[in-house]
Parts: structure tokens; sequence; C-alpha cells
């Protein structure tokens, strides 16, 4: 009877290790592909200021959008390479604020002629756009790993040894803002 007790023992103990290293190991995906979400981003961050010097020798009238990209951009910054999971979801926010206004940005760019069809405007929107898809297959990649981390803490015996693999609180998904489906109208901007 002892030894029987004894290798359930060492079968629990194993199936419970070997839960252990499969969270760890989603967790540090989870990690990874927010560096890659990162890197994305600071791609995007690069991007910014250039957009806003050729913006601004024609939106004049738009001061307070660009001044609002500069603050967001400042804002955002400095949470790259954030991985503590609760921030990330300010992080998330900050981003997408970022994101609509430079969207709203190209929208209203679209009134003023000389900037649509200036050279480094158009190279800037066309690196802009694969900036972006770039994102957004970063984030892909990153909801992938989140739900694989988050299957693995909840399910038994996930949440016996979650807290000892590091996981005490789960990393959000990323989630696109409201009314992101709906393409850009720059009528609505105007």
């Amino acid at each position: 009877m002892t030894v029987f007790l004894i290798v359930l023992a060492m079968a629990a103990a194993a199936v419970l290790y070997g839960w252990y290293a499969a969270i760890v190991s989603a967790r540090n995906r989870v990690g990874e592909a927010l560096g890659g979400i990162d890197t994305q981003l600071q791609q995007r961050h690069d991007l910014i200021p250039n957009v806003l010097a050729i913006a601004r020798r024609f939106l004049q009238h738009e001061t307070t959008l660009l001044e609002e990209i500069t603050a967001l951009r400042a804002k955002a910054q400095p949470q790259l390479g954030q991985r503590d999971f609760q921030a990330i979801a300010d992080k998330f926010e900050t981003e997408t604020a970022l994101a609509a206004d430079m969207t709203r940005l190209f929208a209203l760019a679209e009134n003023y002629p000389q900037l649509t069809s200036s050279g480094p405007m158009v190279e800037a929107q066309r690196t802009y756009r694969e900036v972006e898809a770039s994102i957004a297959a970063a984030r892909r990649f990153y909801n992938n790993a989140v739900n694989n981390l988050k299957t693995r803490a909840e399910t038994f015996p996930g949440p016996l040894v979650s807290g000892l693999a590091g996981v005490r609180v789960l990393p959000p998904f990323y989630q696109a803002a409201e009314g992101a489906e709906k393409p850009v109208m720059a009528v609505d901007h105007l």
C-alpha cells in the first residue's frame, strides 16, 4: 500500500511539475510576444515625429491634434518594454489612442492637396500603413500567447501552480478600439 501511495505521489508531483513548466513556458511566450509588439510600436514612435514635421508645414490650424499626438507619444514611449501584466492594459489604451489620432491626422491631411501629394508625406503614410500591419500581426501573436497562458493557468491543476510559476495576474488580451472594425471616413474627422 505504501508503494502505491509513493508511486501515486510521484505521479502527482510529475504532473504538477509538468504543468508548472508549461505555465512558465506560456508566460515566457507572452513576454516574447510583447517584445514583438514593442519592436513594432517603437517603429511607429520613431515615424511619428517625421510625420508631424511634414504635417506642421501644412496643418497650422490643427495644432491641438498635433500637440495631442506629441503628448500621447511622450506618454507611450516609456511604456515600451512593460512586462507587468497589470500595466499592459494602460499601455494598450495609450497606443490605441495614439493610433486613433494618427488616423485622424491622415484623414485631415486629405483636405490639403499639397500635403497629400507631397513625396515625403506619401512615403510617410505608406510606411505608417506597413508599420500598422506589422503591429496588427504582432498583436495577433500576443493574443494567441495570452490565450495559451490563460488556458494553462485556468485549467486544473493550473490554478494550483500558476502562482508558483509567477503568474498571479493574467495579462489582458489586446482588443481593438470601439469602431475600429468600421472603415475610416475622412468626413467623420473633419
